[in-house]
């Protein structure tokens, strides 16, 4: 049974910033100031942002047979909703040992004639080896480069890093920078594929969005977030397969509270990471997260030795804003016709079964931090 006290400080959100509304912005920044060296398209979500730009990239690849689009064996079933909308095909593949990235030796297995792009997916704001996968597709020069940055979004020094042929970005519910819907595509060329136009919300829509920021702000209160979390028939932060439906324009409302949200997201505090980073460096198997790979994270990713740790860990900080996230790897999201393993992908199903991602957001107090890092030292280093 949980304490009074545990009802009275409430359940900590795994992520998500409070969404900053009130006036347009009279001056928003431009498209070249935001993403240098790229062309922006606007919709209404990262889904629908990744699947145009697969269907500009199914488009100039008009050659029969280029239909396979690689992915990542541990990510969002977004990903795959997006390339079925396009009339593409998923691979697949492995990542690296302890690693959120591919192995390059099966993705250099899986690249083919029948390969049209290479899904490089940005982990909580680790990504992937950009520099290494774009040697590799030198040798392929038809294969689409796509950085899926749904789960960050760049500080300003960091703009000048992308490097995908198509960048995607996600504007929704607790992502890095949040407006509760929208996403954007950008892209070295003007589009072919057909393009959304932009909209323009009615007084009643907008009654009705603004109406959406005050809940959805207040539930991100930790008193209030555990109303849901305690609710056994709401499946917070489930994974699962959603068809994409349809590509929409962005509105103007949420258009114009980009620049002050991007502001917030910027600004916030990296204190909870830096606290992670130092107790926990020696006790985190990830690959990566010391690297020049590394930018804002949106969750901070642990990868603990085993299946056990990870269930005891989640056992102990239940109400504390720990997930284990997709917990599976792709395939067991997917009908198997829709979907292609290239191997068995055994580093994938791992890493899933040993991931734990730890709450960063503005909320997460020292007192948070220092509870989640001792109950993490006690079940992995004991003598510590």
């Amino acid at each position: 049974m949980e304490t009074f006290g545990s009802l009275v400080r409430g359940h900590l959100p795994p992520a998500g910033e409070k969404v900053l509304v009130g006036p347009a912005s009279p001056a928003p920044a431009s498209e070249a100031t935001r993403f240098p060296g790229y062309l922006a398209t606007w919709v209404d979500s990262g889904t629908s942002a990744l699947a145009l730009g697969l269907l500009d990239i199914a488009r100039r690849q008009r050659r029969e047979g280029r239909n396979e689009v690689i992915i990542p064996a541990y990510c969002c079933p977004d990903l795959v909703a997006a390339i079925h909308y396009a009339g593409l095909f998923p691979v697949a593949v492995d990542l690296a040992v302890d690693d959120c990235g591919y192995d390059l030796g099966s993705l250099t297995r899986a690249l083919s004639d029948a390969t049209c792009a290479v899904i490089a997916v940005n982990f909580l704001g680790l990504s992937d080896d950009l520099g290494a996968l774009r040697s590799l597709l030198s040798h392929f020069p038809e294969v689409a480069l796509i950085e899926d940055n749904a789960q960050w979004f760049p500080d300003a020094s960091d703009n000048s890093r992308l490097t995908g042929d198509y960048v995607v970005f996600s504007f929704g519910r607790g992502k890095p920078v949040s407006l509760l819907g929208g996403g954007v595509l950008l892209h070295r060329k003007p589009l072919e594929a057909s393009t959304p136009a932009p909209r323009s919300l009615s007084a009643a829509q907008r009654l009705r969005l603004r109406l959406k920021y005050a809940v959805y702000n207040q539930l991100l209160e930790p008193f209030y977030y555990q109303a849901l979390s305690r609710n056994p028939l709401i499946k917070l932060g489930e994974t699962r397969y959603s068809p994409l439906r349809s590509i929409e324009g962005m509105d103007d409302r949420r258009y114009s509270l980009l620049d002050r949200n991007i502001a917030q997201h910027r600004g916030r505090s990296r204190g909870a990471e830096q606290a992670y980073d130092q107790a926990l460096g020696n006790v985190n198997a990830l690959t990566g997260l010391f690297s020049d790979r590394r930018r804002r994270l949106l969750r901070y990713p642990l990868l603990v030795p085993d299946a056990i740790a990870q269930q005891r860990i989640m056992a102990t900080l239940k109400g504390y804003g720990v997930t284990t996230l997709y917990q599976r790897s792709i395939d067991h999201f997917v009908n198997s016709g829709y979907l292609r393993k290239e191997g068995l992908c055994p580093n994938a199903t791992d890493f899933a079964s040993r991931l734990l991602t730890l709450p960063v957001h503005s909320r997460v107090t020292a007192r948070h931090q220092a509870l989640i890092i001792s109950a993490i030292l006690s079940e992995l280093d004991p003598t510590g």
